[in-house]
């Protein structure tokens, strides 16, 4: 019997995957789900575990040269738009990793083991970890381009329906944290691509697993900024995350210095 249901399932997704074009009303339809699904999971609450590539390449960079990060991050909490989890850099072979919180709309850092907190707004850091922005990842899946049909795989957390999501300009500037203007956003665009996958898990369509596949060029200084992110959830009882009481006002640049 569940060779007979796996099998039908299977079926029902080739089928919609074999379409060439999808109705407005079949993107909405699916776009609210995977929406409803980013806010359930914010609001009740889930553990975490992130992993990000970002290379840099042009700007003020050598040519034939880049920088290469690996940023990872395990034990994280996140609930109602705050996060708490300690994050490990690693560049070559130097290493480092801070304590992290996100509350009140701004990113408190410190080196691990330090005392001092500092803060920056956290829509200024989203290049961090644009993955665990889910209130950036639900803006970007509502105000998509595009959303495509499901297709089964399987994450950390068992089977799931994966959505394939083309983020509008707006969102694409949020999850690089580029912020352009007039001339200087349509020279972005041309430049820039993005597709953000959120994974359902089967049957109950809860939020197991989000990919953040994003590049461009940041008009201000021709760097090109190439970045995959993933953050794989499980639900758990998070606790309030409260900012910490003292942190020195940082710009983004200095938040990890």
């Amino acid at each position: 019997m569940k060779r007979r249901v796996l099998a039908g399932l299977l079926g029902v997704v080739l089928l919609a995957a074999c379409g060439t074009t999808r109705s407005q009303a079949d993107q909405q339809r699916d776009g609210t789900l995977v929406a409803g699904a980013l806010r359930s999971a914010d609001l009740a609450g889930v553990s975490f575990k992130l992993d990000q590539q970002l290379l840099i390449t042009g700007g003020d960079i050598p040519s034939g040269q880049a920088v290469q990060l690996h940023a990872t991050a395990s034990g994280g909490v996140l609930r109602d738009d705050t996060a708490r989890f300690g994050y490990h850099i690693q560049q070559g072979s130097q290493a480092s990793d801070y304590d992290m919180r996100v509350a009140d709309g701004r990113l408190y850092v410190r080196k691990h083991g330090a005392a001092a907190w500092k803060a920056t707004p956290v829509s200024n850091t989203t290049t961090l970890f644009p993955a665990l922005r889910l209130d950036v990842v639900r803006e970007a899946v509502l105000l998509a381009s595009s959303v495509s049909p499901s297709t089964l795989g399987h994450i950390d957390a068992g089977f799931a329906r994966k959505y394939a999501v083309h983020p509008a300009a707006s969102q694409v500037e949020q999850l690089l944290s580029i912020p352009v203007q007039g001339a200087a956003e349509q020279q972005f665009m041309k430049s820039a691509s993005a597709e953000v996958d959120v994974f359902l898990t089967v049957p109950d369509n809860g939020l197991g697993r989000v990919e953040v596949h994003v590049s461009g060029v940041d008009p201000s200084n021709g760097e090109h900024q190439q970045i995959q992110s993933s953050i794989d959830l499980h639900s758990a009882r998070v606790s309030a995350v409260e900012a910490p009481a003292d942190a020195q006002l940082v710009s983004p640049s200095d938040i990890l210095a």
